[in-house]
């Protein structure tokens, strides 16, 4: 595995571990709402969820890009090898 692939995979580990800390904190503020509750305190909430979703999709999608990448440049690289293959046997 080389540098980057770690690095990704570190920022992700640490986005995961950083979200569910900060999900507990957000279901916590959620739980404290009440009738006496104003909108702001729910719109507060709702846009902080929300914005850690998005942090976290992000960063999902670079390690899933990285995945598809990998697979791509193998699959290519068999194939140009089945290819070369086929060749010799004519």
């Amino acid at each position: 595995m080389n540098d980057d692939a770690r690095k990704l995979l570190k920022i992700f580990g640490v986005a995961v571990t950083d979200s569910e800390a900060e999900a507990e904190k957000l279901v916590a503020r959620a739980a404290q709402l009440s009738t006496n509750s104003n909108k702001e305190e729910l719109v507060a909430i709702l846009k902080d969820g929300a914005d850690l979703c998005r942090v976290l999709d992000t960063r999902w999608l670079e390690i899933t890009e990285r995945v598809f990448a990998i697979q791509s440049r193998l699959q290519t690289q068999l194939a140009e090898a089945a290819a070369k293959l086929r060749s010799w046997d004519r």
